[in-house]
């Protein structure tokens, strides 16, 4: 706690614009106070205070004089944050204080708003954030300084309109931070996600345009990777060359950039005309390291209003850049899981030349005909990453069985079928997604349910698990065994039509014979 020799100062008129501003930083976390009180003595224009609980806090206010900002966290022992905050707007309710919470529910904050908190500040703290909330408070301070004169009817109503248009404001960016996380999680990819948050700002913001730009080191340049609404075509390819240039200065100083040309259409960085409203921008960051720049075109919206839809801008750009970097790092361990896979496919086709690169043309195959009945993109994913380790539970059954030059046995037989049991189980093991499980699976499965390991029929079936199944049997045919010779395009063509209806579906059938047909018109061309 600050010294009980405090000495006391005049109080401060409204205009006093050059004073150091004195904050009260209220936590049992010493870490916490040390941490603030850094950043805030940095700025060289705040005065800071210090208390471990409520109780010393209000002999700290009781020794200062124009103290202006109280920062308190609402877990405390003895007396919360909640009831502190009460007791301190009862006692001077020209003091502005903020909540200091690691859990910033709509309960919560809300409670907070009610006991008379101006602003709740989170943990685990974003300096930049922390500046624009403390820019605020400092306003709202200014504000009731100036209304202290007013008659007690007058200061009521004003403070009951504060009160809720605050609440309101607090309710409307809590409910954008939920609308955000939750528009944010449904992305898939980052080509999705970079699309998706040019749409989120322009919406958030009510902006008319929307922009991405993303490093690219070897053009020594930023290029626009996603936009929202109409922009200047000389927007697309910023060189890192033109120093001026707003979104090259974000990505030089990493700090938001706020301006009053909109960078839509009649933008120009280097000065002319400065028609109404403003752009802003904000880096885009992974791990610290800017990877772009979001930036909006706000052309009719007021520099003071523009520094508010800043701070949510900012906001976006943060939860998105979690939301790539988890991508990012899922993708990683994906390709990585699948590559090992595939080597283990690889090296166990490589024991059998007959079978040898098996998998691949399977996979080329059944992408073929999944493009042909119009899969999603999502779909023929799923499919190739399957494709690939549709056999991968052959490494379950032993090498005399798999590698017998000779037909195999009834119990030979048995022991083989049992390999999309194993095969689905090693990649469910990974918790990979159910989908391609299910594909390796269910590839032996028949149209008239004589198939295997489950007996599936019709549509039971999964889709792209009959698709892989047609791919599969045309790669049999068409490849030499130990005990046979590999048969033509068109023999396996209409072995697999002549199967249509009972071991294949009709529709997979049809688009892989239209795929033949085309093949073979080709050949006959050339």
């Amino acid at each position: 706690m600050q010294p009980s020799n405090v000495s006391k100062t005049s109080v401060a008129t409204p205009n006093d614009e050059d004073r150091n501003w004195r904050v009260l930083i209220v936590d049992d976390d010493p870490e916490i106070i040390d941490m603030l009180e850094s950043f805030l003595k940095f700025q060289k224009c705040y005065e800071v205070f210090r208390a471990p609980n409520a109780y010393d806090a209000f002999t700290v206010i009781d020794q200062v004089v124009d103290l202006d900002v109280v920062l308190v966290d609402i877990n405390m022992p003895r007396m919360n944050g909640i009831e502190f905050v009460k007791r301190l707007k009862a006692k001077d309710r020209t003091i502005v204080a903020a909540v200091i919470t690691g859990d910033p529910s709509m309960d919560v904050i809300i409670k907070a708003m009610r006991s008379g908190a101006s602003d709740f500040l989170s943990k685990p703290f974003k300096f930049d954030q922390f500046q624009v909330a403390l820019k605020r408070l400092i306003k709202e301070r200014s504000i009731l300084l100036e209304n202290a004169f007013l008659t007690e009817e007058v200061r009521v109503k004003k403070l009951l309109e504060q009160m809720n248009k605050k609440l309101e404001k607090k309710m409307r960016e809590q409910s954008i931070l939920f609308s955000i996380n939750e528009t944010l999680a449904k992305t898939k990819n980052t080509n999705e996600l970079y699309h998706t948050l040019v749409d989120l700002g322009a919406s958030l913001l009510d902006a008319p345009a929307a922009m991405l730009w993303i490093k690219e080191e070897e053009r020594n340049s930023l290029i626009m990777v996603a936009s929202h609404g109409t922009h200047d075509a000389g927007l697309s390819e910023v060189p890192a060359d033109k120093v001026n240039h707003p979104v090259i200065k974000v990505v030089r100083e990493g700090i938001p950039v706020l301006g009053k040309n909109p960078i839509a259409d009649s933008f120009d960085p280097d000065g002319g005309t400065d028609p109404a409203g403003c752009y802003m921008m904000v880096p885009f960051k992974i791990r610290e390291e800017i990877l772009g720049v979001l930036g909006v075109s706000c052309p009719d919206i007021e520099t003071e209003i523009a520094q508010e839809y800043l701070f949510l801008l900012h906001i976006l750009s943060e939860r998105a850049s979690l939301t790539v970097e988890n991508i990012l790092l899922y993708d990683s361990l994906f390709m990585n899981l699948h590559a090992t896979l595939r080597a283990l496919v690889r090296s166990l086709e490589a024991k059998d030349p007959y079978t040898k690169l098996h998998s691949e043309r399977v996979t080329e195959w059944a992408v073929k005909i999944a493009q042909k009945m119009d899969c999603t993109e999502e779909e023929i994913e799923s499919l190739t990453f399957a494709g690939h380790l549709h056999d991968i539970g052959k490494i379950g059954i032993r090498d005399q069985i798999l590698m017998k030059p000779g037909r195999l046995t009834d119990e030979e037989y048995e022991i083989i079928k049992t390999h999309p049991v194993i095969g689905a189980e090693i990649v469910g093991l990974l918790g990979l997604l159910q989908t391609e499980t299910s594909i390796i699976r269910h590839h032996h499965e028949r149209w008239d349910g004589r198939g295997y390991p489950d007996g599936l029929e019709g549509k039971d079936i999964p889709k792209l698990s009959r698709i892989l199944a047609v791919a599969d049997t045309y790669d049999a045919i068409t490849s030499r065994r130990p005990y046979r010779n590999a048969k033509s395009d068109e023999f396996a063509c209409k072995e697999i039509i002549r199967n249509s209806g009972t071991q294949f579906d009709p529709l997979v059938v049809d688009a892989f014979s239209s795929l033949i047909e085309e093949r073979l018109c080709k050949y006959e061309d050339g």
